[in-house]
């Protein structure tokens, strides 16, 4: 079985995500934000990933919480996407990291974004 996220699942692209951020609704929690536009011709959800670099400065700290943040989206998505199938919906999905008010970032780990993202899941299929 394999542990990543499937290709067709990611959302690339930059006029792709200024759309999303414009267009779509947000949810925010403490360490992260989603975007979120609904899309009713396509049936699955697609989801991107993004670190700023005003919030973290060196690009291996924003690939390591950007790994981190695929993890927890991925170990998390089978639910998401069933409900999204049941609802008969597709969303556009964007994670965006807002910062710990700490500046703990380097001492992050899975078991804080994890919980983060699932409230903020709970609260997309909601809405779609």
């Amino acid at each position: 079985m394999r542990q990543t996220l499937p290709k067709s699942n990611i959302l690339r692209g930059y006029q792709s995500f200024t759309t999303i951020i414009t267009n779509g609704v947000s949810f925010k929690g403490t360490l992260l934000s989603a975007f979120v536009l609904k899309d009713v011709t396509k049936k699955s959800l697609s989801i991107g990933f993004s670190v700023p670099k005003k919030r973290i400065a060196l690009a291996v700290n924003r690939n390591r919480i950007r790994r981190l943040m695929r993890e927890a989206v991925r170990k998390n998505l089978n639910e998401a996407q069933i409900a999204a199938r049941k609802k008969n919906v597709g969303a556009d999905i964007i994670v965006m990291f807002k910062g710990d008010k700490h500046g703990n970032t380097l001492r992050l780990k899975l078991q804080d974004i994890e919980p983060e993202w699932i409230r903020i899941q709970e609260q997309i299929l909601q809405t779609l």
